[in-house]
């Protein structure tokens, strides 16, 4: 379905999508929302090319997943998506994964327009020009944050960034991200059926770069934070919540 306010596909999850725990990775989920908004761009005749060409692109800063359940392999996926409004410079969409006709995975995705060569952050008045999505204001209590964690951290290694990792926007994509998180997340915790994950998109990282990986538990309830420094800076941070505490 193509409308101005909601696009939907269908997908069925592949052998290859999913990870040792029998569940779709992070990674890929995440790349199906990224897929699924640019269809819809396509769609209407604004996809990526195009935006380009015309001085824009699109940088992503926050994914916000909450999950009721990770597809499995054969799942076959209905993602709906809509474009919700805007917050001071961030463009606000979300994403449904259906199986079976109930809901079972809610992404909230943050986003900004930025200059392609570069990669200053644009007005969103820049794309609201094409007259395509109307530029409401999303409200308060659906807004997201970035996060903001403890910088004392333990080291738990460091992540090179390789030729593979890049996108066309020529710089780490932010489904790697996902990987990396699951890379460093504590093997017991890989086991537990996740509730939500947080992860904001801080500064980019690029080609030869390295990525130093702190994290560790700092509430009670058991919830995992990490974040990924560069040279320039901090990179990323994100956080992960599970159903089950009964690893503590």
């Amino acid at each position: 379905m193509v409308t101005i306010e909601e696009y939907s596909r269908t997908v069925q999850v592949a052998s290859y999508e999913v990870g040792a725990n029998a569940k779709i990775k992070l990674s890929v989920l995440l790349r199906m929302a990224q897929e699924t908004s640019e269809q819809h761009l396509g769609a209407l005749g604004i996809g990526y090319e195009r935006l380009k060409a015309d001085g824009i692109v699109f940088l992503f800063t926050n994914y916000s997943v909450s999950i009721k359940r990770m597809p499995v392999h054969n799942d076959v996926l209905t993602i709906k998506t809509h474009p919700c409004g805007t917050a001071g410079v961030q463009f606000y969409r979300d994403f449904v994964f259906y199986a079976d006709g109930e809901e079972i995975v809610r992404i909230m995705q943050t986003s900004v327009s930025a200059d392609p060569e570069t990669h200053k952050i644009l007005r969103p008045k820049v794309f609201l020009a094409y007259n395509i999505f109307k530029g409401g204001k999303v409200d308060s209590e659906d807004r997201v944050e970035r996060l903001v964690l403890p910088e004392n951290l333990p080291l738990l290694g460091e992540r090179p960034i390789y030729y593979s990792d890049l996108d066309f926007n020529c710089h780490l994509n932010n489904a790697v991200y996902g990987d990396i998180l699951m890379d460093f997340l504590p093997s017991e915790m890989r086991q537990q059926s996740m509730k939500h994950i947080h992860i904001s998109y801080v500064s980019e990282s690029k080609l030869g770069e390295t990525l130093k990986i702190y994290g560790g538990h700092i509430e009670e309830n058991g919830d995992f934070v990490l974040y990924g420094d560069h040279e320039r800076g901090l990179s990323f941070s994100a956080k992960v919540q599970v159903h089950e505490k009964n690893w503590l």
